[in-house]
């Protein structure tokens, strides 16, 4: 493997992304049909979800089955080429989402299907990264742990949930939706019974007497599962693949032989109510490479590396070069054949060595420009990308951070942390969470992989008479504090250690000793030194004991991520609801907003790497972002707030319901609908134009919501359905009353009766009133905040990306919510609209004018966005490659104001955007002196059409942003 890649130029960058999630609803011939309004749109390239087969039925195509073949659900090889062609003929590409980390090993998976068969003798068993022999069980040693049973072996075995069956030559058990192959070296144990009932039938001298004793024969002489000459490995597969011909033709010319065969399967199958007949089955899966358990079991016991916790995603060894170029030779034959032009990479942090997996990627790609790749790696604050990756960037969750909390008031966090304290009586900070969090999931699911970890570890103790006197039990739960330290994803130890490396390991093992000093420094010294691949205290490390530190190294490296992933994103963000438009992925709740010269100086930087993604919204986000732009206006109004959810509260008290001696919903969870509802709520005009349409609300005579979303439209009685499922999916994801592992219905359903019931008219009108009206206030100042952060992503540095249905009004919560149907159609005409009203300047004025006057007007984001696009593609040596240039106000608002130009020789644009918007007043004598070289230049209003001229050097605020919320400006 290469270790090293030096690109000669620089990939070709997109100019702007369009993210469209594939699958049976959506294919690829329905993406065809979306391209024209796409390019109108202004973007240059499609950016594709996973679209390799995957489990059937899969909505986001992360459960890849074959990474041979184009997913039958999503189209054919031929549709993909069209849509390639459709790209090309527009001067478009294509940006393919590749998942080389893991893939579902469900029915249909033929890799797995071998491994299952074969075990350690499988020519695929390296590709997956299992643990064959550390289990405490010495039985499990060359087994692999089989979590697919949907309660106790004992009960689903003597429940007859298991049929033996034969097809296709070979023996398997079918189980729930499982097909389990059984061991070829195992058939002797059906067809033993078999030849008996044969041979006292018809004699020993008949025909398929004779064929099965000489089948038996062969099956007898397989060599074992432990074999691992090549040769003998190979020989032994030649050998199963003519016993599974010869029992197919035994079967077809011997009907007696067939039936006998069915006879013992089903003496094996054993009886319902007759215990001691499951004996034989029993053995015979004690005899597989595999053991089916409950699915319970794995959280501790489980052998493979899974993608976080998820039992059939599992980890794939991309490091080998077998694997990598099995992996990704698909990828590679579109991108040769330009129909693709770029690839996005999911979580690379799963990867034993990203650095040279991208190296490989590169250099495997061969063209005489890098491959376009961006990366799905989540930086934490401060954290930045390691410069010797052979990437254009990320996929931007770094970004999302940084321009939502631009929005965020700073000065309100006092009095918004003090009310959330008083209101749910929780009192820890962020840091103490997030610790809560990943030590949770370090015990329950993922603890597996951290006894795996434990188990590495306490063998290279045992190699050194400085660490052997620790024990696998004192390893353990060190590292379980380590992981639960460790301050961002992962570091990336290999054979070399960087400064950032020593630092972070550091950080983690210093912090873990403070909060457990009884476990002794000492283990967590050593834990460090591991590694970062020192040497013992008792004298230089032998070549074995480095590879063991630089294996174990890797491994360790593999497990915190998946613990943050879980710890952070999929619980503390649940726990903690302070704020919860800071609760994005990548994000920092406990850090209340960003200062504007903070997010300039992050935007600045991002000139170094201009390829990176700049998303507002993804597949994974924890909610859209036109419901994060409204809930963080809720900094500006604390005290408001605070008011409203004490009366709300007051009014809904009789609607909890006592589950286990604790009132449904608690404080917290309450607290956390409350800040939903208002980021999500509908209202009358948002997503259709003017006038009250079908599925008006009604009220006491008072029209309170409609459709709310022209990207999703549903009618009102949608809404209660999706606020049911989101909040069940946050109370399992927070594991404070329930749990996807240990569910608590009557806890469940008390939360959903409770907001059947406050969304009820008949029952709640009151509440529907009071939230309606506050509701409409801050949706009026959260889409001031939609259409600024909307103008940044398109003109700041890195690659405005836009997910699917958010080019206008959106208000998804997490997925699937976010992965509903998109009204393409809508959106084409609306566009078409924009572009007949915008033909000339005074055209373009007036549109302006009238949808700033009814910002709800589902057109209006669309208008930002298509117009900023456009504006991006036509000037890409000012957009794509342009000087970032602060412009710092002055006057009387100079804090609600946020701008930057960017510069190409003498061309400049300008982006001027308010922020804060609940604290407006007017704008006054507040303006944005210029840059010297642009004091005397002329300026055009991309949205308004009108000419600008600057006053005295500077560009007056107030004028500029009088006709529309947010400005554009270009010189002309």
């Amino acid at each position: 493997m290469s270790s090293s890649y030096t690109p000669v130029r620089a990939a070709h960058v997109p100019g702007a992304t369009y993210r469209l999630q594939f699958h049976a609803g959506f294919r690829l011939r329905d993406a065809r049909a979306v391209v024209p309004y796409l390019h109108a749109l202004g973007v240059t390239h499609l950016y594709a979800s996973p679209i390799l087969k995957a489990r059937p039925g899969s909505t986001h195509g992360y459960d890849v089955i074959d990474h041979s073949a184009l997913n039958p659900e999503v189209g054919t090889e031929d549709d993909l080429a069209a849509l390639g062609a459709d790209l090309r003929e527009r001067g478009m590409g294509l940006l393919l989402d590749a998942v080389p980390n893991h893939m579902c090993v469900g029915t249909g998976n033929s890799w797995w299907a071998d491994l299952l068969e074969h075990g350690q003798a499988s020519r695929f068993a390296g590709h997956f990264d299992i643990a064959w022999n550390d289990s405490p069980r010495p039985q499990m040693h060359g087994r692999l742990l089989l979590p697919v049973l949907g309660d106790q072996y004992g009960a689903v075995l003597e429940s007859g949930q298991f049929v033996p069956a034969f097809e296709n030559g070979g023996f398997a058990v079918r189980v729930h939706d499982n097909q389990l192959p059984l061991d070829p070296r195992t058939y002797d144990r059906i067809l033993a019974p078999a030849a008996i009932l044969v041979r006292e039938k018809f004699g020993p001298e008949h025909p398929s007497v004779i064929e099965l004793a000489s089948v038996l024969h062969a099956v007898k002489n397989l060599p074992p599962r432990t074999e691992t000459d090549a040769a003998r490995v190979a020989e032994m597969r030649v050998e199963v693949i003519a016993i599974c011909r010869r029992l197919t033709e035994l079967a077809e010319r011997f009907p007696e032989a067939a039936d006998a065969i069915s006879a013992a399967l089903v003496t094996i199958a054993g009886k319902a109510g007759d215990p001691a007949s499951f004996a034989a089955l029993d053995e015979l899966l004690e005899a597989q490479a595999y053991r089916p358990c409950f699915w319970r079991v794995a959280s501790d016991e489980i052998n493979y590396r899974r993608f976080f916790d998820v039992n059939d995603l599992a980890a794939l060894s991309t490091e080998h070069a077998e694997v990598f170029d099995a992996v990704h030779a698909t990828w590679f034959r579109w991108v040769r054949a330009g129909i693709a032009d770029g690839l996005r990479i999911d979580h690379p942090d799963g990867l034993f060595d990203p650095k040279e997996y991208l190296d490989r990627l590169q250099s495997a790609c061969g063209g005489e420009k890098p491959l376009y790749v961006v990366v799905e790696k989540i930086l934490g604050d401060g954290e930045t990308l390691p410069p010797d990756w052979a990437c254009a960037g990320t996929t931007g969750y770094e970004f999302i951070h940084a321009v939502n909390g631009l929005f965020v008031d700073r000065s309100g966090e006092g009095p918004l942390t003090a009310f959330y304290q008083q209101f749910t009586g929780l009192d820890d900070p962020w840091p103490e969470v997030v610790y809560r969090g990943k030590r949770q999931v370090s015990q329950s699911s993922l603890a597996s992989e951290l006894n795996a970890l434990a188990h590495q570890l306490d063998r290279i103790a045992r190699r050194d008479r400085r660490s052997r006197d620790f024990t696998l039990n004192g390893i353990r739960k060190a590292l379980r504090e380590v992981v639960a330290c460790f301050p961002v994803y992962r570091s990336y130890v290999t054979d070399t250690v960087t400064d950032t490396d020593k630092a972070v390991i550091g950080k983690a093992t210093r912090w873990a000793y403070r909060r457990n000093p009884l476990l002794g420094k000492t283990v967590f010294d050593f834990i460090r030194d591991t590694v970062l691949l020192k040497d013992s205290p008792s004298g230089p490390a032998s070549s074995e004991y480095r590879a063991l530190q630089r294996s174990f190294a890797g491994k360790f490296q593999q497990v915190t991520s998946p613990v943050a992933a879980k710890g952070v994103e999929d619980t503390a963000f649940y726990v903690y609801n302070r704020l919860t438009s800071l609760n994005e992925v990548g994000g920092e709740p406990g850090k209340f907003g960003w200062k504007p010269d903070a997010v300039h100086a992050f935007l600045a930087a991002r000139i170094t790497m201009p390829g990176g993604l700049s998303p507002l919204s993804t597949h994974d986000t924890k909610r859209g972002e036109d419901v994060r732009a409204r809930i963080s206006v809720l900094s500006e109004i604390p005290e408001e707030w605070a008011e409203r959810v004490t009366h709300w509260s007051g009014l809904n008290h009789a609607h909890r319901t006592e589950v286990d001696g604790t009132l449904a919903p608690g404080a917290n969870e309450e607290y956390l609908l409350y800040q939903t509802l208002v980021g999500a709520w509908p209202f009358l005009g948002e997503g259709v134009k003017g006038g009250a349409g079908e599925g008006v609300k009604k009220i006491e005579g008072a029209e309170v919501f409609i459709s709310p979303s022209p990207a999703h439209p549903f009618t009102p009685s949608d809404f209660t359905p999706r606020i049911r499922e989101y909040m069940r999916k946050a109370l399992a994801e927070a594991k404070v009353h329930t749990s996807w592992i240990n569910p608590n219905p009557e806890y469940e359903a008390a939360i959903a009766t409770f907001i059947d019931r406050v969304l009820d008219a008949d029952v709640s009108g009151a509440f529907l009133r009071d939230l309606g009206a506050f509701a409409e206030r801050v949706a009026g100042f959260g889409r001031i905040n939609s259409l600024a952060q909307t103008l940044i992503r398109c003109a700041a540095p890195g690659v405005p990306d836009t997910y699917q249905g958010t080019e206008s009004w959106d208000f998804s919560l997490v997925d699937p919510d976010n992965r509903r149907p998109v009204d393409y159609d809508s959106r084409a005409e609306w566009l078409r609209d924009i572009d007949a009203r915008s033909a000339t300047s005074d055209g373009r004025n007036r549109l302006a004018r009238e949808l700033a006057a009814s910002l709800s007007d589902p057109r209006t984001k669309l208008f930002v966005t298509a117009l900023a696009l456009r504006a991006r593609r036509e000037w890409p040596d000012v957009f794509a490659r342009g000087k970032y240039v602060p412009l710092a106000a002055i006057g009387d608002q100079t804090d609600r104001v946020f701008a930057f130009l960017r510069t190409d020789g003498s061309r400049a644009a300008a982006v001027i955007v308010p922020r804060l918007p609940a604290r407006h007043s007017a704008w006054g004598d507040t303006a944005l002196p210029l840059p010297e070289e642009f004091t005397a230049a002329r300026w055009e209003n991309v949205f308004t059409g009108a000419a600008v001229e600057p006053s005295g050097g500077s560009l007056p605020v107030g004028a500029v942003l009088g006709a529309f919320p947010v400005a554009l400006l270009r010189t002309v």
